[in-house]
């Protein structure tokens, strides 16, 4: 009885210790395993027997093979992979847009300082060919510099797309291995009576993890030991042995633009893509939503403003062939795309450019009235107005006019200057076409005695009927002529032989001097000119359309101080300002998202760390291990050998 027994426990040790070496093996075979956990060898007592002197030991027995796992560092391991790999992503493609656009080759600071200087250069010499060639040039090297800009820019986000759809259909992939090792899981641990399938839990926290670096993963473990995963803030990938299945499609706002679904009953898509953030797709979704869309817009109201102002400028000069100036660039217009309701219900113009900035908006009708808000902050903007033609809504630069009766939900996406870089052309057909010169003139005829004088005058609106009625006519020529050392009248002066009064009697103060338009009457011809020193009776001044002023270089002046003038952001900042602000703005924001990459990863790097210590092979114990329990088996081995010895003693002792 006893040598059975003593065989029974030596054999019952010998069956622990050899498990407990071929775990031991198994993690020293899989120390470089990506996931694995090492395993451990659980053992207990068996049930002891009980006798008339106690309970006699019976020997040892395996009662499971765990791994070593802590939940909390895992999950610790997920939210910093997650963040690490947003981070990441939103630093390298953020990287890419600083270079460029700080590049002086890529970006536009160079080419718009050439463009103002080439327009110095014929205000110095307004009537050379060559001087006007090379400013001809130099729009069209600037326009293609905004557009090629723009392309790359287009290029980055088309980069953007690529990778959001390779991310989808990765956590598709991913997510339909987790759903089918949950079913392994639950189908092996039933088997087996509830021990834990370590590898393949290695296998699935493995794949969980992959799947934190493209989205933001939490998780739910059930009773039968399946796993329920949620992305982002709580959109379901996987319950149990089900998979969703995520879609992209192209958003209603922007046909360059993905927007991201999952696949519902029925094949319907519900747009998740707000509620997605964190590991790829959050970095990828950052850096398009919070910098591409934002420096693209300023890109275009750079371009915009240049554009406009040196158009509005150009009009009011006078080309080489005594013509009105044509617009030197092409601009764009800003967009309403249709989100829901009439396409095309709402239109919209600049009504003031230096009050544009670069946000999109949402306008939507809310069963009673029209609201304006920014994309970026939801914040509400103020309208004036009503929204008819003749009294359009205003805001932020903006006229929006309303056209068929709307409905209840319609809603528009506002782009005042998305395509502004990708839409300006240089559009003058030649040269001659620069209107350098000022289309109006002014002189003081020569037989005057007084000590007065007149200014070359300025134009203030160049559709004025005065400048618009005949082409290369001033209608009418304007003759002010003195009555009196304190007053003047004015006269139509078409015909110069018998002028037609207009005005008379106008005040004039000699010390002061002052201004002819607006006269106390109300003439005003769309130009300022202004009266000086002290005239005497019956002395004349004249204004008429500038025809031959070749040589003149009024207007080229004004369309190169257009440089330095402060026209954007509300009368603060230059168009160079302009562009050298969303520089800045890009730079800043690349050296943080590096910062925060790099803390990131560090914190990453000590949650690995500290899994490896509970979780890592460590071969220096296990070598410690396999020699400890090497020993326990060989002992183990002995006690089989004394318990055979015995047995052979007692049948001996019996064939006596």
């Amino acid at each position: 009885m006893a040598g059975s027994s003593l065989l029974s426990i030596g054999s019952s040790g010998l069956q622990a210790f050899q498990r407990s070496l071929n775990t031991i093996g198994n993690n020293i075979s899989n120390v470089n395993t990506e996931g694995y956990s090492k395993q451990r060898v659980e053992l207990s007592s068996q049930i002891p027997q009980p006798t008339g002197y106690g309970f006699a030991g019976s020997g040892v027995q395996t009662t499971s093979i765990t791994r070593s796992f802590d939940a909390f560092i895992e999950g610790s391991i997920r939210n910093t992979t997650s963040s690490a790999k947003e981070f990441e992503t939103f630093q390298a493609l953020a990287t890419q847009l600083d270079n460029v656009l700080a590049d002086p080759d890529a970006g536009i600071s160079n080419s718009m300082q050439d463009f103002f200087n080439a327009m110095q250069d014929v205000a110095d010499t307004p009537s050379d060919p060559a001087a006007r060639e090379v400013l001809l040039r130099q729009g069209d090297n600037l326009s293609g510099q905004f557009n090629q800009l723009a392309s790359w820019m287009n290029s980055v986000r088309g980069q953007v797309n690529n990778d959001i759809r390779s991310s989808v259909s990765e956590i598709n992939r991913i997510n339909n291995a987790i759903a089918n090792l949950n079913e392994s899981i639950v189908i092996q641990q039933g088997r087996s009576g509830g021990q834990p399938a370590n590898d393949l839990l290695d296998q699935r926290d493995t794949l969980i993890r992959d799947l934190s670096e493209l989205v933001s993963v939490t998780t739910v473990t059930q009773d039968d030991g399946s796993i329920n995963v949620m992305a982002g803030t709580g959109q379901v990938m996987v319950v149990g042995n089900k998979a969703s299945t995520l879609e992209v499609y192209i958003e209603a706002s922007d046909p360059n633009q993905l927007g991201i679904a999952i696949k519902g009953s029925g094949g319907i898509q519900v747009p998740v893509t707000e509620q997605l953030s964190g590991g790829k797709i959050g970095g990828l979704l950052s850096f398009r939503d919070r910098m591409l869309d934002p420096a693209s817009n300023s890109l275009g109201l750079t371009a915009i403003n240049l554009g406009n102002y040196i158009n509005l400028q150009q009009n009011q000069g006078m080309d080489l062939d005594g013509a009105l100036g044509v617009d030197f660039f092409s601009v764009a217009q800003p967009q309403a795309l249709t989100l829901s309701g009439t396409p095309g219900n709402v239109s919209v113009a600049f009504n003031d450019i230096s009050q544009l900035t670069n946000n999109d908006y949402t306008m939507r009708y809310n069963g009673s009235a029209w609201q304006l808000t920014r994309n970026d902050t939801n914040q509400i903007v103020t309208m004036t107005g009503t929204g008819t033609a003749a009294d359009p809504f205003i805001a932020d630069g903006l006229s929006f006019e309303i056209g068929v009766p709307p409905a209840n939900g319609d809603a528009y996406i506002i782009r005042p200057t998305r395509s502004g870089a990708n839409d300006i052309q240089m559009t003058l057909a030649n040269n001659r076409q620069i209107a350098a010169a000022a289309p109006i003139r002014s002189s003081a005829a020569n037989a005057n005695t007084g000590t007065g004088a007149i200014s070359a005058g300025v134009v203030t609106d160049i559709n004025n009927a005065a400048f618009q009625t005949t082409a290369g006519q001033l209608t009418p020529p304007v003759l002010v002529r003195f009555n009196s050392a304190t007053s003047y009248d004015v006269f139509d002066n078409s015909n110069p032989a018998s002028p037609v009064l207009l005005e008379a009697g106008i005040a004039y103060n000699p010390a002061t001097g002052g201004e002819v338009f607006p006269t106390p009457g109300g003439l005003d011809y769309g130009y300022s000119v202004s009266l000086n020193g002290a005239p005497a009776a019956g002395d004349e001044f004249s204004t008429e359309y500038n025809t031959g002023g070749v040589g003149d270089n009024r207007n080229a002046l004004l369309l190169s101080a257009t440089a330095n003038l402060k026209l954007m952001a509300s009368g603060t900042a230059t168009i160079a300002d302009s562009y050298n602000t969303l520089v800045a703005d890009v730079g800043s924001d690349t050296k943080q998202a590096e910062l925060n990459a790099l803390a990131q990863s560090r914190v990453l790097d000590q949650a690995i760390a500290t899994r490896e210590s509970i979780s890592g092979v460590n071969l220096d114990e296990e070598a410690a291990n396999l020699v400890r329990y090497q020993q326990a088996y060989q002992a183990a081995a002995q006690v089989i050998t004394v318990a055979n010895d015995m047995f052979d003693i007692l049948l001996n002792a019996v064939r006596r």
